[in-house]
């Protein structure tokens, strides 16, 4: 079967069925697209747990857009 990952857009062809961010290709719409990736409309703690996750360093004092910045700069 094959998947496709809604953030990066990846597809697969596996016979394990997968989960996550993973939508059967069959299943995946446009309207998915960049679903678990709308950052501007995450809140700054979201922000900084995603910052954290991918070994980010920022301000504790960070402003939204900071955040915003930094993360696209790390998603490369």
């Amino acid at each position: 079967m094959e998947y496709i990952n809604k953030e990066t857009l990846v597809t697969i062809e596996t016979d394990c069925k997968l989960l996550g961010d993973w939508v059967p290709a069959a299943e995946f719409t446009k309207s998915q697209e960049g679903q678990a990736d709308d950052s501007e409309n995450w809140t700054v703690p979201e922000l900084k747990s995603k910052l954290d996750e991918l070994g980010v360093e920022y301000s504790d004092k960070a402003k939204k857009a900071e955040l915003l910045a930094l993360l696209e700069a790390h998603k490369e």
